[in-house]
């Protein structure tokens, strides 16, 4: 009799362990709005079918966007803002990793070079302001 109960519960262990639901992965999925605003949130247990969306949006990226080349560099490196989202009151910034503002201009032309030759190797952040977008890169000096 004692072995029966033994194999009785050793089945629904067994049961328990190996079912989907014991050993499933779960994952959060958000899903946001396109002003950035968390919409909804969702636990699911299908991690395969979940990918990165912030990846995928730079993959698709188009030449509609403001790049920051080349990083790393060796104390000079451009700012490009495409015409077409050009605005007039388009400006940048440039900050050391502890915040403190190195230097600031306007962006007039759709290509402006930045030089950063006297500063010291390392972390930078260049903080682009384009009509009301605003966009934060970091930027490397070796």
């Amino acid at each position: 009799m004692e072995t029966k109960y033994y194999m009785i519960f050793l089945a629904l262990l067994l049961s328990f362990v190996f079912s989907n639901k014991a050993l499933a992965q779960r994952c959060l999925v958000f899903r946001y709005d396109t002003d950035g605003n968390r919409i909804s949130r969702t636990v699911t247990t299908n991690c395969n079918g979940v990918r990165d969306i912030a990846d995928e949006q730079e993959n698709v990226a188009s030449d509609e966007e403001v790049k920051v080349y080349p990083n790393p560099n060796n104390g000079s490196f451009k700012v490009v803002v495409p015409e077409s989202i050009k605005h007039d009151n388009s400006c940048y910034e440039l900050y050391d990793i502890n915040s403190v503002l190195i230097s600031s201009g306007s962006i007039q032309e759709f290509e402006t070079d930045i030089d950063i030759g006297d500063h010291p190797a390392g972390v930078y952040l260049v903080k682009i302001t384009n009509g009301y977008d605003v966009i934060t890169e970091i930027v490397l000096k070796q």
